[in-house]
């Protein structure tokens, strides 16, 4: 065989391969996956998926991203999620699993939603590993519901309830343990700031449950505050704590500065350092059907109020 017809043959297989080629880069690209009112998270899943049941992705930042405004991330199995900011209205629900976040630093949750925006967060186990530093952190949104979770080891609050505007805090069914600073602390901004607290477990944190400035409303029911520094503690805030135990604290129940007021009803405050004190002007005042004994100093309610 001569030389040129090498050259031809070897031309003539190379010309359908660059054919080929010349087709796949005349292809359009393929779209990005559809928004959708719920997605779908797995351990076993990819974040380049189109988070469907099918095809779940891996982490909530993505499915986030695919879930539209008031639309739901639903978990599959228990696994670790990773942190996530949220920006919008949005539900993130475990059923039969958790859902796992291990932030190591910074937050586990960042929330820093539109004044209309509702966030839901259900069944979410979040854990700082002893240096993460705050569990969920919310700055803006119109509310915010946790229920049947957990937030643990952080190294300043488990729950960080800061809004920047009015705001409604519903937590239900949840503990915050072992977090240096706070379990569940809420504050207020420049509009009232109400939250409402049934059946949390606040163990081992330097505050179980404190709410602070004198635009913010909290109720407390169905609660145990223990081993905590503080119990419940109210710093120029108003709350009201009903059916609940303050136990083996070093101060069952605090309110601090003026304009604080503490109001207690049906619960049971024992085995703490001091039962329960107002300072600085605050006030606890009792509806006269609580048990108080058993602490180191029971303290005495500034004043006791008439059962209607």
């Amino acid at each position: 065989m001569t030389i040129k017809s090498t050259y031809l043959l070897r031309a003539i297989a190379i010309i359908p391969l660059l054919s080929v080629a010349a087709q796949a880069n005349s292809r359009p690209p393929t779209s990005p996956p559809t928004p959708l009112m719920r997605t779908y998270v797995s351990g076993t899943g990819n974040d380049s998926s189109p988070c469907t049941a099918t095809q779940p992705c891996a982490t909530f930042q993505a499915a986030l991203a695919l879930t539209m405004a008031g639309g739901e991330i639903f978990v599959l199995n228990s696994a670790d999620y990773g942190p996530v900011t949220i920006n919008k209205a949005v539900t993130i629900t475990s059923e039969g699993a958790v859902a796992g976040i291990l932030a190591r630093s910074g937050a586990g949750i960042t929330i820093s939603a539109g004044a209309n925006d509702v966030v839901n967060l259900r069944g979410l186990g979040i854990d700082g590993a002893n240096s993460g530093t705050v569990g969920i952190q919310f700055t803006s949104g119109k509310a915010l519901t946790i229920q049947k979770s957990f937030v643990r080891n952080f190294t300043n609050s488990g729950v960080s309830f800061a809004p920047n505007a009015a705001s409604m805090l519903f937590v239900a069914d949840t503990s915050v343990t072992n977090n240096a600073t706070n379990g569940i602390f809420v504050s207020g901004g420049s509009g009232a700031v109400n939250g409402a607290l049934s059946r949390v477990n606040a163990s081992g944190n330097g505050v179980g449950i404190l709410a602070s400035g004198s635009g913010v409303s909290l109720a407390v029911s169905d609660t145990v505050a223990n081993n905590n520094t503080y119990g419940i503690g109210a710093s120029s805030a108003t709350v009201m704590v009903r059916s609940s135990t303050m136990s083996s604290n070093s101060v069952g129940i605090s309110a601090d500065q003026p304009g604080a007021i503490v109001r207690v009803g049906q619960s049971t405050v024992t085995g703490n350092g001091t039962g329960w004190q107002g300072t600085n002007s605050g006030q606890v005042q009792s509806y006269g059907n609580n048990n108080v004994g058993g602490n180191t100093a029971n303290g005495a309610a500034a004043t006791t109020l008439a059962l209607q």
